[in-house]
């Protein structure tokens, strides 16, 4: 259980660092142009109640809070929902901003459709104390040999899940992926103050950041084996790294990483699921 709930953990705390980048392209910061100035009526400003409330949730829900994980399955929803809304009705918003409205949307659902899927696993395992099955730090009792054998077959049939070492390649090479895009874009100039964002010519160069949160959405349920994500991962990595140089101001590194990527996404898949454990005793055993 604490392998399928620890992404929903990470991406919870990405979530709340996209609601912060959030409230600064608003131009929520001490001195900017939303700083309690009546901008958007002041509601720009709870982005960073959003980010400190999903943290703390975060954290809660780390520490195997199953009302917890209840109550962000709700919080997503009202996300989902919210996110796009705000980035329109309370008046023009910078295109950066609108961006990362939508991004965290995206993120809102990968981490819905995850929580949904812990909370049904977890209450289809038989447990006398939900909240140890979902922590994290808590040792979870072993089920009886026959029922952990069968649990653990038939989960692995459903999911295709891939081996560990497979699953923290894919998760490790992604994420300094998307470091790198980030640390493009932001060598580039598309902060805060700086170049302005747009939909056409050098203004593009925003778009690192979208391929940064693409890249981390897919990959949270590559991770888990789901063959759909697996290929998109690749596409992913496949655009970037036929990517333009000019589009990219460190292209070498992200192309050298997008195709690192893609070769270690289609080997997971070459290998298919983890391999199960021999339940037969040996002869050496016998």
């Amino acid at each position: 259980m604490a392998g399928a709930l620890r992404p929903v953990v990470l991406l919870m705390l990405f979530a709340s660092l996209l609601f912060v980048i959030d409230g600064l392209f608003d131009g929520v910061y001490p001195g900017g142009p939303a700083w309690f100035t009546g901008r958007y009526e002041n509601l720009a400003e709870i982005a960073y109640i959003f980010a400190i409330l999903n943290t703390v949730v975060a954290v809660m829900v780390a520490r195997g809070s199953e009302r917890s994980l209840q109550s962000r399955i709700a919080l997503s929803v009202f996300f989902i929902i919210e996110r796009p809304l705000t980035a329109f009705i309370l008046g023009p918003k910078p295109i950066e901003s609108v961006v990362t409205h939508f991004a965290t949307a995206g993120v809102e659902l990968v981490i819905l459709v995850t929580a949904l899927r812990v909370w049904r696993l977890g209450h289809s395992l038989a447990s006398g104390d939900v909240d140890m099955l979902f922590s994290l730090e808590t040792p979870v009792p072993a089920a009886p040999p026959d029922e952990a054998v069968a649990a653990e077959r038939s989960t692995r049939r459903a999911s295709g899940a891939i081996t560990a070492r497979n699953a923290w390649l894919i998760g490790g090479i992604t994420l300094l992926l998307a470091i790198v895009l980030v640390a493009d874009g932001a060598y580039e100039g598309f902060v805060p103050g700086g170049r302005e964002w747009s939909t056409s010519g050098d203004g593009l160069g925003w778009l690192v950041y979208l391929f940064a949160a693409v890249a981390l959405i897919v990959a949270a349920r590559a991770v888990h084996g789901r063959r759909l994500a697996m290929r998109a991962l690749i596409a992913v990595a496949l655009i970037l790294f036929e990517q333009d140089p000019i589009a990219l101001g460190l292209h070498a590194v992200a192309a050298f990483v997008s195709l690192a990527l893609a070769l270690a996404t289609a080997s997971a898949i070459r290998g298919g699921p983890a391999p199960e454990q021999a339940s037969v005793p040996t002869l050496e055993a016998a």
